[in-house]
């Protein structure tokens, strides 16, 4: 019995593949503004902003030039954020910024996981 072939067309998964990456850049760049509130000017310190922000960091020159290994690599570390997130949420003592950080994370490691895809997507069916 011969394979099935799916059509993909390319030019609604191009369109996906547009809004997931904007919308990797908005909480991305969230991310990196709320680790900047929380521990410049809230409650934290600069050792903690530079433990949270190098991880994001070394993933941005890779997500600027659309690299899909990028895109893979944010979503593990990612896991790491998410993990951290619903732990503190579950704590009655913790702030708003628990929060906010666990659903940013979130979107993003969907995002992210998805922007992946439609890229292999995208590049399967140009050859």
């Amino acid at each position: 019995m011969a394979k099935k072939t799916k059509v993909i067309d390319t030019a609604q998964v191009a369109r996906k593949l547009e809004i997931a990456r904007t919308l990797n850049w908005v909480c991305y760049a969230g991310l990196l503004v709320l680790f900047a509130v929380w521990n410049l000017f809230l409650d934290g310190s600069v050792k903690w902003w530079l433990l949270q922000t190098v991880p994001l960091l070394l993933v941005l020159p890779g997500m600027w030039k659309r690299q899909q290994r990028s895109y893979l690599w944010l979503c593990f570390i990612l896991l790491l954020y998410i993990t951290a997130g619903i732990v503190d949420v579950m704590m009655p003592t913790r702030g708003w910024q628990h929060g906010v950080l666990t659903a940013l994370s979130l979107i993003l490691f969907v995002s992210a996981m998805m922007t992946s895809r439609w890229q292999v997507q995208l590049q399967n069916a140009q050859y």
